[in-house]
């Protein structure tokens, strides 16, 4: 057989174009283009021939059913269509097949003609028709069977064994069977390309299942060895505390982050939409920082001892030498497990009572409100200002109770202070000085003769600390039970300074021998809600001029109940 013929089953089904070579040539437009500068036209012949081989594919289905009803149907009127096989002669061979149609010089598709019979894939002049087989209608709207066929079956990719044994049975030429097999396994094909990378693995779910189970495994191993090294170096409370603390200090890294980046709350929120992305960091990430910088602790060697003494070294030991008399002449007090028993009582008494619980000043306090003293609880605004009135007044009543070297009953006494409430620092740092009229907060007041200034700071409605303007000692003060960097404190409450006295005396404030104030070794919380318990009791330790702070994480039950009762009472207790 010449290699050069195809047989008459591949002549059913449209020719392959021929591939071009790649080197300039000569357009249906007439125009010389390159392959890369024609590759929209390819495109569209390629769209071209799809639609071709789908309609010339449905064409011969639909005839070849026409043709074995209207068969079935002669045969129940007692006709014979088909000659018996002696006296079949051999079909003409099939002609070469045509060229691949051409655009027209306009560009446009060419066209097929509704009322034309169409060619289709056979390729047979409609002269050359052997005598075994009958004349096939290939024109879809001259057969009214064809018309009524159900729209499943082959026209859907389905294979229908009773037409193929019908095929077989009437003697029906093998190559339309054969041409009905390529039909069905092109459009397969092609449906097959079209579902090319929506398809997901069958271990797809089970693989994505098994990934967040391990990831979950392994974090819990690096929060449990986290947790053993911070157990090692002084970390008292359990592993549930640990992973709250954890997971809120990831928090308050990501609020300090967006603070330091924009002090202006328009500014943030403009930010936050375009910087987010880049900046967001997860909990894992933080806890696999966390942990390499506690292993990096563990593993660095101690400091090499000084053989001669230097200025820094004289420093450290002179200030040792202060901190010892300091506690000689202003012992720390441990502070009580526990109150008394009858003051325990009346704790009770006030958290079962209902309505309004105590007033002083301007401040105000419900059962709604001391309920947040009781454990795991969160403190609000209506706590913490109560608390800084209640400082203020003792402030206030202290001018007049004399001093014996300056203690008041076994405590030191209190300074001249004054205490800004919570909505302060949302105003300054909202608003600003002058849009804010901060000059009218200090209208009776001359806040430059007292010894500090006292203001709770509420960072984005997640975390509470303590800052002061101490006038005594020349320094800007920020107490965070977290340590986390606080620049903007610091900032902002110089140029409050700034501002207030220009706006009172006149003249720009001078700053020269202040400092920026951070304590080394606060006390530091272990969890994520004692952070308005730390903050109340750094205020009322810095209003009696209190450079060490007694109280530590485990204090804490204590303290919320001794808060509870000097609520209650609208006064501070005099001993601790």
């Amino acid at each position: 057989m010449n290699p050069r013929k195809r047989p008459a089953s591949e002549t059913l089904l449209p020719l392959r174009a021929q591939k071009v070579p790649r080197r300039a040539y000569t357009n249906c437009t007439g125009a010389t283009a390159s392959p890369s500068q024609d590759e929209s036209l390819l495109s569209r012949w390629s769209r071209f021939g799809e639609e071709f081989s789908t309609l010339m594919i449905d064409t011969v289905k639909a005839a070849i059913r026409g043709f074995f009803e209207n068969e079935q149907e002669e045969r129940a009127n007692g006709k014979r269509i088909l000659p018996s096989p002696a006296t079949v002669e051999a079909p003409a061979p099939p002609p070469p097949p045509p060229p691949p149609p051409r655009r027209s010089s306009s560009g446009s598709r060419p066209r097929a003609n509704a009322d034309q019979p169409i060619a289709g894939p056979s390729r047979l002049p409609q002269n050359a028709k052997p005598s075994h087989i009958p004349p096939v209608p290939m024109n879809i709207g001259v057969s009214t069977s064809a018309s009524k066929l159900p729209t499943n079956g082959l026209a859907t990719g389905r294979r229908e064994d009773g037409l193929h044994q019908t095929a077989i049975q009437t003697g029906a030429h093998p190559d339309l069977e054969a041409a009905i097999r390529m039909a069905e396994r092109a459009q397969k094909r092609a449906e097959a390309k079209k579902t090319v990378g929506r398809r997901q693995h069958i271990f797809s779910k089970a693989h994505k299942a098994q990934v967040v189970e391990e990831r979950e495994k392994l974090r819990e191993e690096m929060e449990y060895e986290l947790y053993k090294i911070k157990r090692a170096s002084g970390y008292e409370s359990d592993f549930k505390a640990f992973r709250g603390w954890m997971l809120y200090t990831s928090k308050l890294e990501e609020i300090a982050v967006q603070e330091l980046l924009s002090p202006s709350r328009s500014l943030l929120d403009l930010r936050q939409r375009a910087e987010e992305p880049a900046r967001r960091h997860s909990a894992d990430e933080f806890l696999a920082r966390a942990l390499q910088k506690a292993k990096l602790s563990q593993q660095s060697p101690p400091p090499p001892k000084p053989f001669t003494p230097t200025l820094e070294l004289l420093r450290v030991l002179h200030k040792a030498k202060d901190e010892e008399i300091e506690k000689r002449l202003h012992p720390v007090i441990e502070l009580p497990p526990s109150l008394p028993p009858e003051e325990e009582a009346e704790v009770d008494r006030l958290i079962r009572k209902r309505g309004v619980i105590a007033k002083c000043g301007r401040e105000q306090v419900s059962d709604k409100d001391i309920s947040r003293l009781l454990p795991n609880q969160w403190l609000n605004d209506e706590i913490i200002n109560f608390y800084g009135q209640m400082i203020l007044s003792r402030s206030e009543g202290s001018k007049e109770n004399p001093a014996v070297n300056g203690v008041v009953k076994g405590r030191r006494k209190p300074l001249n202070v004054h205490y800004f409430n919570t909505f302060f620092w949302s105003k300054l740092k909202g608003e600003g000085y002058e849009k804010a009229r901060l000059a009218k907060w200090t209208k009776k007041i001359d806040i430059f003769t007292k010894d500090a200034i006292l203001i709770p700071i509420n960072h984005m409605n997640a975390h509470w600390t303590a800052a002061a303007i101490n006038f005594r000692k020349k320094r800007i003060e920020s107490y965070d039970s977290m340590s986390m960097d606080r620049a903007m404190v610091f900032k902002l409450l110089r140029g409050y300074l700034d501002a207030e006295h220009r706006n009172k005396k006149k003249k720009p404030f001078d700053f020269t021998g202040w400092e920026d104030y951070e304590m080394e070794d606060i006390p530091q919380q272990e969890n994520g809600f004692d952070c308005g318990v730390f903050t109340c009791q750094f205020l009322e330790s810095l209003s009696r001029g209190e450079e060490r702070f007694p109280f530590r994480q485990r204090n804490m039950p204590y303290l919320r109940r001794r808060m509870i009762w000097e609520i209650g009472h609208a006064r501070l207790r005099d001993s601790p």
